[in-house]
């Protein structure tokens, strides 16, 4: 227990450096859309529906090194499809991360956490909003995010859908394979260089890797007794963990699909591929049966 609370102290720290500052925040309407500039460069995205809204909302975690749009926009076309069902949706850009131009980056994992939980907190205080039914969404690291967050306020979250969600040990993911030169050199220098192929080259801080130290995504799951699902492609590169998230989280319904062919982002940059429809169906069918 004490070893667990060790592990949880950069996250509370962290809560307590972002106050509810929130409280403030500087809204733009666009539309249907809000841009919303919170505390310290935290910003986002919030869509209520247009039509009727029982106050159901979803939190929309991004990948690492992306943004709140998600790759090919498909976390875009999510909230525009969740809206459409009628729930509202808020996503975001990480704190020294979210912008997929960006190559210099300065996000930690302790850093998602504490966005994610204080954003979920200005959710929570927003007009309309069901606190009983809110959700989180997350893709790739954002899955991992979300399993971080459930851990510190498993009570404030109904439901949560990971999207090709790393798994496991995050230390040992993230300083091995086509990371372990980047965190050498690190280790060396303070910082080192990923190149992303097909994409860019980002700088990461030592900071970074051993944000993860200690971090298990399973664990962190065991602390979650919500509703759960996850999607994967069988073509995902990372590998597929969905039976250890099963037999981690202790909620009903608990599910995972896996689509055939899918690659990590879903085919989203294959024209007239039918993954990307696919997901959002899979994804907002669920939800509205368990959000």
């Amino acid at each position: 227990m004490k070893s667990r609370l060790r592990n949880l102290a950069p996250f509370l720290r962290l809560l307590v450096a972002i106050p509810l500052l929130l409280a403030f925040a500087d809204v733009c309407v666009l539309g249907s859309e809000r841009r919303i500039e919170l505390a310290d460069g935290l910003n986002g995205a919030w869509r209520t529906p247009e039509a009727s809204w029982d106050g159901r909302t979803m939190l929309l975690l991004h990948g690492f090194a992306d943004d709140m749009d998600g790759a090919g926009n498909l976390q875009k076309r999510l909230a525009e499809a969740l809206s459409s069902a009628g729930i509202a949706s808020f996503r975001i850009n990480f704190r020294g991360e979210g912008d997929r131009f960006r190559t210099n980056l300065l996000s930690t994992f302790h850093g998602r956490v504490a966005d994610t939980t204080n954003v979920l907190e200005w959710v929570r205080s927003q007009a309309g909003v069901d606190v009983r039914h809110i959700g989180v969404m997350g893709w790739s690291l954002g899955g991992a995010t979300a399993a971080g967050a459930a851990a510190v306020v498993p009570d404030r979250i109904r439901c949560m859908v990971l999207w090709s969600s790393a798994g496991g040990d995050l230390h040992e993911g993230f300083t091995r394979g086509n990371f372990a030169a980047t965190f050498e050199q690190a280790a060396r220098e303070g910082q080192g260089r990923l190149e992303i192929p097909g994409w860019k080259t980002v700088t990461l801080r030592r900071g970074f890797f051993e944000s993860f130290r200690g971090r298990v995504v399973e664990e962190d799951l065991r602390r979650y007794t919500g509703a759960f699902l996850s999607i994967r492609g069988t073509e995902d590169y990372l590998p597929a963990r969905e039976a250890e998230f099963l037999k981690a989280v202790q909620g009903q319904p608990r599910e995972a699909v896996s689509i055939g062919g899918a690659d990590h982002v879903f085919n989203v940059f294959q024209p007239g591929s039918p993954i990307p429809d696919r997901v959002l169906t899979l994804t907002v069918d669920w939800l509205k049966r368990a959000l």
